[in-house]
């Protein structure tokens, strides 16, 4: 069999329910050349029985089977054995539209593109608790678009509504932290900073399902879950790949932002009592990198370096009580905030 134009990661954990569906939308596809990689990681129910009557009936399915280790050690593996010339991935309760990638595929064509990018429907399972802001799948560019700074951060860190060179993810060694949640954030960074152009699709052509039973439908802040440090872990590992490559100086521009907003997720996911630990974390990230070194005279990175976390704007509210809430007084940015009865009083600083 010659080589193929595109490899498809399907990781695959128990969705016996939803996995005919995101077949049969890739398998009608039109499209030759095309090798469909299945990791089923480790499931109990009935998806490892489908995939393998579909295979029967299509022998561009691959099925790896593996011990279950989480949704970036399936997509891991399914790295390591594509062969395509670009490679995409679907997660196995999602679908896509009909003839999706032979309509976005020649866009690779134009030499600057590295990377497509279509956009993304929700579809909302009964009974969700958990609401997606439509707005954050909608593009804001149109074409071919530069991949600056400024565009990145104007983009979902989804991985599964875009196409990438095969051949950049094994050059960079780019792949999924394991173990984190929030992994797409750190894959869709690493690659977007070695790329040159992108290309916007502003159809809709991937279906993202929104179920009560995924990881992050089941998460709930008031239950420990052992991932509540992961954005910045998975930013710690991000970082690891930036130094790795001397992307330093292409990164910088929106490290600081990039920092504080990983900082204040972990923060807002931790119980009270144990949100020192993400402020703990922000000190060892800085510190271990030497980003003071890189970024001088910044307020928020030399606070954090030496755990001077009062003067970080914003932080203060993550640390008090109810009664604080209700009768108390606190140091903000700009302002010392009373707070008596509920309500919140701003007194201005006064700067000599």
């Amino acid at each position: 069999m010659s080589k193929p134009i595109l490899s498809i990661i399907i990781p695959v954990y128990n969705t016996e329910k939803y996995l005919n569906k995101c077949l049969n939308s890739i398998l009608n596809q039109n499209l030759d050349k095309v090798e469909v990689i299945c990791v089923n990681d480790g499931s109990t129910d009935n998806s490892l029985n489908i995939l393998n009557e579909c295979s029967k009936i299509n022998p561009s399915i691959k099925i790896i089977s593996k011990k279950n280790g989480g949704l970036s050690s399936a997509r891991n593996v399914g790295i390591d054995y594509a062969q395509g010339e670009y490679i995409t991935f679907i997660d196995s309760d999602d679908f896509i539209e009909p003839n999706t990638y032979r309509k976005v595929l020649p866009y690779f064509k134009i030499s600057e593109v590295d990377l497509v990018y279509f956009s993304t429907r929700l579809v909302i399972e009964s009974g969700v608790s958990r609401i997606q802001d439509e707005k954050y799948f909608e593009h804001k560019y149109s074409g071919l678009v530069k991949l600056t700074h400024d565009v990145i951060t104007k983009m979902d860190v989804c991985v599964w509504n875009k196409i990438y060179k095969l051949s950049l993810i094994k050059k960079y060694n780019i792949r999924f932290p394991e173990g984190l949640w929030y992994e797409d954030n750190p894959f869709f960074w690493s690659y977007a900073l070695i790329c040159d152009s992108t290309y916007f699709v502003n159809t809709k052509f991937y279906n993202y399902l929104i179920r009560t039973q995924s990881i992050m439908g089941q998460y709930n802040k008031k239950c420990r879950t052992f991932h509540e440090l992961d954005s910045l872990l998975c930013f710690e590992y991000l970082l690891c790949f930036v130094f790795k490559w001397n992307l330093i100086e292409k990164f910088k521009p929106i490290l600081i932002d990039q920092l504080m907003q990983k900082l204040y997720e972990s923060l807002y996911r931790l119980p009270k009592k144990e949100r020192i630990y993400a402020l703990n974390k922000a000190t060892e990230i800085v510190n271990s990198f030497n980003l003071t070194f890189y970024i001088p005279n910044n307020k928020y990175l030399i606070s954090i370096a030496n755990k001077k976390y009062h003067n970080i704007p914003k932080l203060n509210q993550f640390f008090l009580s109810k009664r604080l809430r209700l009768l108390g007084i606190w140091n903000a940015d700009k302002y010392y905030i009373i707070c008596f009865l509920g309500i919140k009083i701003k007194i201005k600083k006064r700067f000599s």
